[in-house]
């Protein structure tokens, strides 16, 4: 079995890799924008010790410096499924200052998901004193889906932010039991923005919606750094950091016009559909995160997180379109967007958690935390298309060695997330409006395999 799990070490490497730069992270969870899923081992505790307790590749995206505590190298492959409920209830809605429902009158709708997240991390000790890692994860993402027929169709349908985090970084161990680590991060994003805008007819008729398909895109850089003491094999202390990075996406908007106009948009030199170039600019905040580790006995391990998140960076979501096919004198440039502003006023976040550890026997360990993940958004910035707020979590996990260098890890996560209300009103002409109230929650199942090794599989380095 060992032989078999040698020669194939190679493909199970690359497949995850693969598979991470398909799917990236999609679905935000924790606060924000923020996708917390890295290590699904973490997901157990509640995310509690992410910078401290160095357990497997993982957690090198939480703190590079915790890879000194490795005898080898490992690979880990993660899979973290992200299940989103959001409801909405409104109270008033109008476009163009008229009155508008969803389809049948319906002033309710849900735009909840269902995402894969996986991730990817593989570390090597290259030097007595230094270790080698690259991690592949989607450490930002948000997607909430409402029908384009539903009541909040004016102000926003289809909203999907996904990245992909490529991480290679290094840890050095200059003196015993004090660890350094840092890391650089190229990260991909794709925006994909949907939503209806309505004709200025009296009243609004819905079939004769003007449907905006946005996909832009961008890669930027960053990078991360950590540092771990160990006061000895029981108690331990990190410290990890991440930087902001700028994102200038850049893409297309696509503008399906309704058939029926067809006659008129041809009078008037006006391609259906008509497309833009489009245009954005965001930050993803920087985050610093101090951990502790501390193993009271040795049947227990206890774990405690606290995490500040710059959110107070991201303002506000800018888009521009230059529309390629819409003659300048043309009438409807007029009522088509042409910058739209997205005021997200978001604060500082904060995040604490607390979780342990119990050794059942020498194979299987049980897992379980709990915390409060404060939200950047509050009743007065709340949108549609990030209807976030204050959560509580908790978690259950459990870990198995199934031979002595691979083991598996699985969690579940319940977040529960506070009620709120919003108050949306578009920046474009139509100063569409939705008012009402929102609930939801989140269930997160995470899997793991880890794979250890003192050597390089294959022979490599002998």
């Amino acid at each position: 079995m060992l032989r078999l799990l040698r020669e194939r070490s190679s493909i199970a490497i690359a497949l995850p890799i693969l598979a991470v730069l398909l799917v990236g992270g999609e679905a935000a969870q924790a606060a924000g924008l923020q996708v917390n899923e890295a290590s699904p081992r973490l997901d157990g505790t509640a995310l509690s010790g992410t910078a401290a307790w160095a357990d497997d590749p993982s957690m090198a995206f939480y703190n590079p410096a915790g890879l000194t505590r490795m005898k080898g190298g490992g690979a880990t492959m993660g899979l973290a499924l992200i299940d989103l409920d959001v409801d909405f209830v409104a109270t008033k809605a109008t476009a163009w200052g008229q009155p508008i429902t969803g389809r049948g009158g319906s002033m309710e709708t849900a735009g909840g998901s269902f995402v894969p997240v996986p991730s990817f991390h593989l570390a090597q000790r290259v030097a007595p004193e230094w270790v080698a890692y690259l991690g592949v994860t989607g450490p930002f993402g948000d997607q909430t889906n409402y029908p384009d027929t539903s009541v909040t169709r004016y102000v926003g349908t289809l909203s999907q932010i996904k990245t992909i985090n490529i991480n290679p970084a290094a840890a050095w161990e200059p003196i015993e039991d004090l660890s350094f680590g840092l890391g650089f991060n190229a990260q991909f994003m794709r925006a994909h923005i949907n939503q209806n805008f309505g004709l200025p007819t009296i009243p609004i008729i819905p079939g004769l919606d003007v449907l905006a398909l946005i996909k832009a895109e961008d890669w930027a850089f960053g990078w991360n750094a950590g540092v771990l003491w160990e006061a000895d094999e029981t108690f331990r202390v990190g410290l990890g950091y991440r930087s902001a990075i700028h994102h200038t996406l850049e893409g297309d908007a696509e503008f399906l016009l309704p058939r029926s106009l067809d006659p008129v948009l041809s009078l008037l030199g006006v391609a259906n559909p008509t497309t833009a170039e489009a245009r954005a600019g965001m930050t993803v905040p920087q985050s610093l995160t101090l951990s502790g580790f501390w193993s009271p006995f040795s049947w227990v391990d206890l774990m405690s997180d606290v995490q500040w998140t710059d959110w107070s960076s991201y303002q506000e979501l800018d888009m521009g379109f230059n529309y390629r096919n819409i003659p300048p004198d043309s009438p409807l440039g007029a009522l088509l967007p042409q910058n739209d502003t997205v005021f997200e006023n978001f604060r500082d976040a904060w995040r604490g958690n607390i979780g342990g550890q119990i050794h059942v026997n020498e194979d299987f360990r049980l897992r379980f935390g709990s915390g409060f993940d404060g939200s950047p958004v509050y009743n007065a910035n709340r949108t549609i298309r990030l209807p976030d707020a204050n959560r509580v979590l908790l978690a259950l996990g459990f870990g198995w060695t199934v031979l002595e260098q691979v083991s598996v890890d699985f969690a579940y996560t319940r977040y529960f997330v506070q009620s709120g209300t919003l108050n949306d009103t578009n920046t474009t002409l139509d100063a569409s409006q939705l008012v009402g109230a929102v609930s939801g929650g989140a269930n997160v199942f995470g899997f793991q395999m880890t794979y250890l090794w003192d050597k390089l599989p294959l022979g490599l380095g002998e």
